[in-house]
């Protein structure tokens, strides 16, 4: 948690690190008022009456039944890649200017002017980075979905059938959270630890943040994983209860506060454990 404490004490310093998050939840915030995907689909589960797993399935079905015919594929393949590089340009505009500012903070490098312009050089290598990790990313949720469905088929069926089957239940259920839960995190720590490997020019990034993470992999995972439940804590409370001005600024300081101090946490640990471990670096 030492890291969590040092990012923490860069946001101090270097106040652009929240303004640039505040500005950019602010639009997400508006935005998700406006178009208020997640409440609306929670209020129509409610209305419906249906359980999680029957809107999973129902989803699944879907999807499936789409998959079935080969232009749909062909067609929602190109829109989806178009979608995903559409986003990584424009993300990659975005934060590779702030990622520059963030890591010259963390190494304790004296603010200069124009520092925002000096890391647009990283532009075309972030912006490639957050294609590959969106289309993987995609693909692992692909594979998420399908790894899921035995586990749900078995917890739908066994509803209702006393305690049983419970033992087995239990036992899918559990194997296939811990399955996922790991996969998920490993993808995770490697993908985000690639970006400060990038911002310091190591000469094959990915490898060096996989090294970093293999060599803390724990350590890692508790802060991730505190991060995540604060994460869903909060919007269980935010999708049922974002319909008023009062709500809708606390979810916006929340978000801001929240993304800053996890993206500084991220740059703050690689420094930290290639400090700590120098020789894993060459």
């Amino acid at each position: 948690m030492e890291s969590i404490g040092n990012a923490i004490g860069v946001i101090l310093k270097r106040p652009f690190i929240i303004i640039f998050w505040a500005i950019l939840m602010l639009i997400c915030t508006v935005a998700g008022y406006i178009l208020p995907v997640f409440r609306t689909l929670f209020q129509l589960n409610t209305i419906s009456g249906s359980n999680p797993f029957e809107t999973i399935m129902s989803f699944i079905q879907l999807v499936y039944s789409y998959m079935l015919d080969i232009k749909v594929v062909i067609i929602a393949a190109v829109v989806l890649l178009l979608v995903l590089l559409s986003i990584a340009v424009i993300s990659g505009a975005l934060i590779s200017g702030y990622f520059f500012k963030l890591n010259n903070a963390v190494n304790k490098k004296a603010g200069k002017k124009g520092e925002l312009s000096h890391g647009r050089q990283y532009f075309n290598k972030i912006t490639l980075m957050n294609f590959v990790l969106l289309a993987t990313g995609l693909i692992i949720l692909i594979i998420i979905v399908v790894a899921s469905v035995p586990a749900l088929v078995i917890t739908r069926a066994s509803a209702g059938k006393g305690r049983d089957m419970l033992p087995a239940v239990l036992f899918v259920d559990v194997l296939t959270g811990v399955v996922l839960f790991f996969g998920l995190m490993f993808y995770r720590i490697y993908t985000f630890f690639w970006y400060p490997a990038a911002m310091n020019n190591e000469k094959r990034p990915f490898r060096q943040s996989k090294r970093i993470a293999n060599n803390n992999f724990w350590r890692i995972v508790s802060v991730f994983v505190v991060f995540d439940i604060v994460y869903i804590i909060s919007q269980i409370f935010f999708v049922k209860l974002d319909d008023n001005i009062i709500l809708l600024l606390a979810k916006w300081a929340f978000s801001s506060v929240f993304y800053a101090v996890y993206t500084t946490y991220i740059f703050a640990a690689y420094r930290k454990y290639s400090d700590n471990n120098p020789e894993s670096l060459q």
